[in-house]
Order: C-alpha cells, then structure tokens, then sequence
C-alpha cells in the first residue's frame, strides 16, 4: 500500500522538476534571444504543450504575457516547432530554411480535431515536408502565395486588405452594435491557435453579414429595377465619404 502512494508522488515531484527547470532556462534564453532563436522556441512549445506554467498562471497566454518578448513573435516560434513536430520534420532540416519562410510555411493548418488536413487530397503535412524540403528555391513570395493557396484564400477569399473611413460617433454607435448582433448570430468560428480560447468571427466577417442582410431585403431596393446602384468605390480610394455621412 506505501508502494502505491509513493510511486506518484516520485512521478509528480519528476514532473514538478522538470517544468522548474524548463522555465528557468527559458527566462534565461529571452535575453539573449538573437542567438538562441530556436532553443527558446523549443522550449516555449514544451511548457505550452505540457502546462509547465501552472499552478503559478492559469494560462498560458498570461505566462506569455510576463515574458520579456514580443507575443507575436512568442506565439509564431511555438507554432513553427508545433507544425514541424506534428510533421515530423526534425530541427536540423527545418532551422536552416530561416524564420522568414519558416513563418509563411507553417501559418497552414495541418491537423484539425486530430485528424490530418488535406489539401486536393493530399494530406497538408506532406505538402509541409515538401515546402520546407525545396524551399531554397522558393521566394517568400512565392511561398506566401502557395500557403494562402492551401489555406483557400485566394479568389473570393482573398485579403482585399482594410477599409478605413470617418465616422461620427452615432454612426460608430450604430455599426458596434450592428457587429455584436452579427457575431451572436454566426456564434464561436473555432478556437484561438495560440490561447485555446473560443473566437468570435471577425469584423470583416460581420460586414458581409450586415451587407447580404441589407441588400436581400426588398425595402432597400429602388422601385425601378433598372436603376444602376452608385459605385461607391469608383475613385479607387478607400474612403466612404469626407464627413461620415
């Protein structure tokens, strides 16, 4: 019966260790992050994956945010050890591709609930192997525009970048309130990559949903179907107005 106790109580003080020591080091690695890049990813993706944070933080975003680094940097160095992990790719082949393409690669999702992700039918972590493998003749920019590819944002899907016009504050009013309402009606679109946390579906999303509502609704259309609608863009700019109105 003493047997049994103390064999986890050996494990737990093993583990206990161990996440000590993984957090020290990785303290230790942030100021002098310039040379030891990797190493402190490595061990990033290990106290994220293993909860060596806890019981001190609840989460791990908190136990990021106390961290002398830049979170976006944080969260994209543990993302690329993840996805190289998860594609089985060791650290000797994907260190030398560089962090610039390293990132573009590895924005892919290549399992989802566990199971692998595929792309025209070719699982996305052999298309993964393939990138990394070839990517000295791969530009960024030619890496990007394959990865958005896979990721299926390209056509209609595709970044048509931001759309910034002035507003009053009754007009903002009424569009906050507008957005709220739509990311109730869409619901939760997955969770954070990062945090784990449930997100709300984008503004960008809420606009095409407050726009199909307006324009499929009948009152808003002129009675004379043939009366051409402004184009409200046709300068090229990407402003609305001047005044808001």
């Amino acid at each position: 019966m003493h047997q049994s106790f103390e064999q986890p109580m050996i494990v737990g003080e093993a583990v206990a260790g161990e996440a000590a020591a993984c957090l020290k080091q990785i303290k230790s690695l942030v100021k002098g992050i310039s040379t030891n890049t990797f190493d402190l990813f490595e061990l990033l993706y290990k106290a994220k994956k293993n909860k060596y944070y806890q019981p001190k933080f609840e989460s791990f975003a908190e136990y990021a945010n106390s961290l002398d680094i830049k979170t976006s940097k944080l969260y994209y160095g543990i993302k690329i050890v993840e996805v190289c992990e998860q594609c089985e790719i060791p650290r000797e082949v994907y260190e030398p591709v560089g962090l610039a393409k390293l990132r573009i690669i590895t924005r892919v999702k290549v399992e989802d609930e566990g199971k692998d992700t595929t792309f025209e039918g070719v699982s996305v972590k052999l298309l993964v192997k393939d990138l990394i493998e070839k990517s000295s003749t791969w530009t960024p920019e030619q890496l990007d525009m394959r990865v958005k590819q896979i990721q299926g944002l390209v056509g209609d899907n595709a970044s048509a970048g931001w759309i910034n016009f002035p507003v009053t504050y009754a007009q903002k009013a009424a569009w906050e309130k507008a957005v709220a309402l739509a990311k109730l009606q869409i619901g939760s679109v997955g969770k954070d990559e990062n945090t784990g946390q449930y997100k709300d579906a984008s503004v960008g999303a809420c606009a095409e949903i407050i726009s199909i509502s307006f324009e499929q609704d009948p009152n808003n259309h002129p009675e004379d179907e043939h009366v051409q609608l402004a184009d409200s863009n046709n300068d090229g700019s990407d402003s609305c107005g001047e005044h808001g109105e």
